[in-house]
């Protein structure tokens, strides 16, 4: 029987025994025919075969081996048989179309040498054909006593009951999707959907045909009909099932298909695999499962290396239970999964995840490996990190959260922890496979350059570390080397010597002593077991000292600590490029303090005054319109900030964490609501705007936001509704048919509230005035009038220049006479010298329209008419 020794590492999880009462074994592939046996292509009749069909005559032995017995042929060469002169193209529709016809409803079934597939022995199957001769006495009745149940079915398994399967124990699945480039399964989307629905986790899987079509080309297929991958911890990776020719021998519509090994050499198998492979994992972001028994393996790829990176699905039907799935191809030095029966217990082939549940889960989440793992026994709360034959104790909890992203915790069988040696405790220190050891802090991994600066920060001389994958230190950002000289995330300097440590600002401060500038960035816990020894802080000015304690940073600057926003380096382009550290309260008390820096400030000598920006310093035009400071920065600091243009009010300002841009004036900022009122604001093109910073801005006084230019709006308490007129005035609209005249309808119902900032100034005219130009409402559009006298007669209403950018485009000019007329009066009249004269009749009003039966009338409210002196008869 053989050894479990070489699946403790993958298996470390399961809660049942290592090993059983019998191993599966696996014969090699179908023997190579013997003189009197045709070994060229098939008869140019096509052939319709199905797969698990048998190429040759039924075997008539009727003895059988025993129970725990395997058949085990002697393999075949991969020699390529000659293909037909006419065979099918398989990158044509017709080519595909007629394969898939072949192929059948269910296409080639997975595990081509199982009893299910090819046949139990006994009846009319080739004994050859055979994998295993599972016992008909055993086979669907047992399970392997570890890891975690599932199945895989086909489009072979036309009705499968899932809640029977997950009432069962099954609790994954794996639904076959497309095989080669011309076959999907019909039933796949119920099957797949049908798994998850009970709560599995679930995947899809592809049967290769290698010498149809490319492994990209395949690989694309299977992407497209169902083979992508999600990291949501229920899908599981996608499956290349790559095993027995499924046709060998045999020749469809004028293609044939060759040998066991698909007529391909071993390098060419292998560059399949790899082809498909990377195709996958730049399809998916992952690289696939490899489903393959050991045999096929060996004789078709010549047990191919450099495969460890793709999980392995093994096949091996053992003839009785045990839980040895036996040798496994020399890529992997275990499997992830095990094909065990394909005759029960649960529907298709029955399969068992090598591991707990939960490495399931991150199977399903994550796209490599899982290295070393965290477990605890049923009896204790003791928590290990295993690795291989050895578990590490896990100190306290703190040390665990160095470690928690390498795996989840998993209960394991007290029987499983008591077969492991214990290590040393874990700590700060992993060493990875190839013997280099690392520092773990906060996320990141510090290389040890020495033995001796590994023990000068207490780990011992190159002795307390524990092991880690490759791909669980690759989880660690690389911070480079570990060095004496150090500073925290929370901004603390130390040099760190023989287990002591001394406080420094920055480098500036290490050169003048003599010591080493390398700095290594690591977390408080490294450096607070140490001695403290407090030095007085040397800091230079123009740098950022941050309080360790409250986090409150400081802009160190002319002589003064000036406290500034814990946003300062986010929201400001210049702060980044100012040294940052920490100090401790009682160092930050010895220096000088200032007032607190919100976004103003003056240069050292008072004389200028100036926005501070995100980007850019800002000299103050008016300095009466910004906040008064006393915040004075160093000439050298004020250098090193750009210089944007003179900032004067009103100004438009915004942040560049945010779109919103205000509009600031008399002391007061607004919000401009839309890019349209922006433009309108600056007069038809977008006006000059001053990134300031988030905080900056919200030091700033705020009034209600900016309604939209030329719109109407009423308040949500009274029914006066309003045309708005540039950022500070409003128009009492009396009656909806003068906008309408002008083109403007609708109306948005705001807060009250909202209209505080506007000051009421007069009503809405069909007649309106933008500077020198004059214009009418007039049929639902606005018409340019002529600058005559006549035209400044009319009751006009002047806008704001930006109001004026923001009405309807004018249809043209109107050069006719403009009568008016109240909206609920009949009467029309003509201005003349600035009183109203009324036309008295039609024919007089064709007479003064120089005989246009189609006179211009502009319909006024009567406040706007009423007020206007009335003349004697036009």
């Amino acid at each position: 029987m053989r050894s479990a020794g070489p699946l403790i590492l993958a298996l470390s999880l399961m809660a049942g025994p290592l090993a059983g009462p019998a191993a599966a074994t696996e014969p090699p592939p179908t023997p190579t025919p013997t003189a009197g046996e045709s070994s060229g292509p098939a008869p140019a009749t096509p052939e319709t075969a199905l797969p698990g069909t048998p190429s040759t005559a039924p075997s008539t032995s009727s003895s059988s081996p025993s129970p725990s017995a395997t058949v085990s042929p002697q393999p075949a060469p991969a020699t390529p048989l000659p293909a037909p002169a006419v065979p099918l193209d398989p990158g044509s529709a017709a080519g595909r179309a007629a394969m898939a016809k072949a192929a059948g409803p269910g296409g080639a079934e997975m595990g081509q040498r199982s009893a299910r597939v090819a046949g139990p022995a006994g009846t009319d199957q080739d004994a050859s054909q055979l994998l295993t001769r599972q016992s008909l006495e055993t086979q669907g009745t047992w399970m392997p006593t570890f890891g975690v149940q599932g199945l895989d079915v086909s489009g072979h398994q036309t009705s499968v009951n899932w809640q029977q399967q997950w009432n069962m124990g099954a609790r994954f699945a794996y639904v076959k999707a497309s095989e080669g480039n011309y076959y999907t399964n019909e039933l796949y989307g119920s099957q797949y959907q049908g798994a998850r629905n009970v709560g599995m986790i679930r995947g899809a899987y592809h049967f290769a045909i290698p010498n149809w079509s490319s492994g990209a080309d395949q690989a694309r297929y299977f992407v497209q009909n169902g083979g992508g991958w999600t990291a949501d911890g229920y899908t599981l990776p996608p499956v290349l099932d790559f095993e027995f020719n499924p046709y060998e021998g045999r020749t469809i519509d004028g293609f044939y298909f060759g040998n066991t090994c698909y007529g391909m050499s071993p390098a060419q198998l292998t560059s399949w695999v790899r082809d498909f492979g990377n195709t996958m994992q730049a399809l998916t972001g992952r690289l696939p499962v490899i489903y393959t028994n050991t045999s096929w393996w060996k004789q078709c790829t010549g047990d191919a290396a450099g495969f460890g990176s793709y999980p392995l699905w093994v096949a091996a039907y053992p003839s009785s239970a045990t839980n040895d799935a036996g040798p496994v191809p020399s890529s992997w030095s275990s499997y992830s999964m095990w094909q065990y029966s394909s005759t029960g217990p649960f529907a298709g082939d029955s399969n068992v995840w090598n591991g707990t549940y939960q490495m399931l889960q991150r199977f399903a989440t994550y796209s490599d490996g899982f290295g070393s793992i965290f477990v605890k026994g049923p009896n204790s709360s003791t928590v290990y990190l295993v690795s291989g034959k050895t578990k590490y104790p896990v100190p306290d909890w703190a040390t665990y959260q160095l470690y928690m992203n390498v795996s989840s915790l998993d209960q394991v069988s007290q029987q499983f922890l008591d077969s492991l040696s214990t290590g040393n405790a874990v700590g700060r220190f992993a060493r990875s496979p190839d013997g280099s050891i690392y520092l773990i802090d906060s996320g990141r991994k510090f290389h040890v350059p020495s033995c001796s600066i590994m023990d000068d920060f207490g780990g011992g001389s190159c002795t307390g570390w524990i092991p880690l994958a490759d791909s669980q230190l690759a989880g660690y950002a690389d911070a480079g080397l570990l060095a004496n000289a150090t500073v925290s995330a929370s901004g603390k300097l130390f040099y760190v010597s023989a287990r002591t440590k001394r406080e420094f600002f920055d480098v500036a401060s290490l050169s003048r002593a003599g010591l080493p500038t390398t700095v290594a960035r690591l977390s408080d816990a490294v450096t607070d077991p140490l001695p403290y020894a407090a030095a007085a802080p040397i800091v230079r000015p123009d740098v950022i000292v941050v309080d360790r304690v409250s986090r409150q940073p400081f802009i160190n600057t002319a002589g003064k600590l000036l406290p500034v926003p814990t946003s300062v380096n986010a929201e400001n382009a210049w702060a980044p490029s100012l040294t940052a550290a920490a100090l401790d309260p009682q160092s930050i008390a010895k220096l000088t303090q200032g007032p607190a820096f919100t976004g103003f400030a003056s240069n050292e000598a008072g004389s200028a005054r100036y926005v501070i920006g995100s980007s850019n310093k800002f000299l103050m035009t008016d300095t009466t319109q910004w906040p008064e400071t006393a915040v004075k920065f160093s000439d050298v600091l004020l250098n090193a900030i750009g210089t944007g243009p003179a900032i004067s009010s009103p100004a438009f300002v915004k942040s560049p964490s945010s779109p919103v841009v205000y509009r600031r004036d008399k002391s007061v900022a607004r919000e401009v609501p839309d890019i349209s009122t922006l433009t309108q604001l600056g007069l038809g093109k977008v006006p000059v705007i001053y990134s300031l910073s988030a905080t900056t801005l919200r030091t700033l006084p705020k009034g209600p936001a900016l309604l939209p230019l030329a719109k109407l709006v009423v308040g949500n308490t009274s029914p006066v509704v309003y045309l708005i007129d540039g950022p500070d005035k409003m128009l009492q609209l009396e009656d909806f048919r003068i906008t309408n005249s002008l083109g403007i309808g609708g109306y948005s119902r705001i807060a009250q509230s909202a209209l505080a900032p506007y000051a009421s100034a007069g009503t809405v005219q069909p007649v309106v005035r933008c500077g020198l130009d004059t214009y009418l409402g007039y049929g639902g559009g606005i018409w340019k009038l002529p600058a005559t006298t006549a035209t400044a007669q009319l009751p006009a209403r002047t806008l704001e220049p930006s109001t004026c950018t923001a009405l309807p485009a004018t249809r043209g000019n109107l050069d006719s006479t403009i009568f008016v007329k109240a909206l609920d009066s009949p009467v029309v009249y003509l201005m003349v010298d600035g009183t109203k004269r009324p036309v008295a009749s039609w024919t007089r009003l064709v007479e003064l329209n120089n005989g246009s039966s189609s006179p211009v009338i502009a319909e006024y409210t009567r406040s706007a008419l009423d007020p206007v002196p009335t003349g004697s008869p036009a």
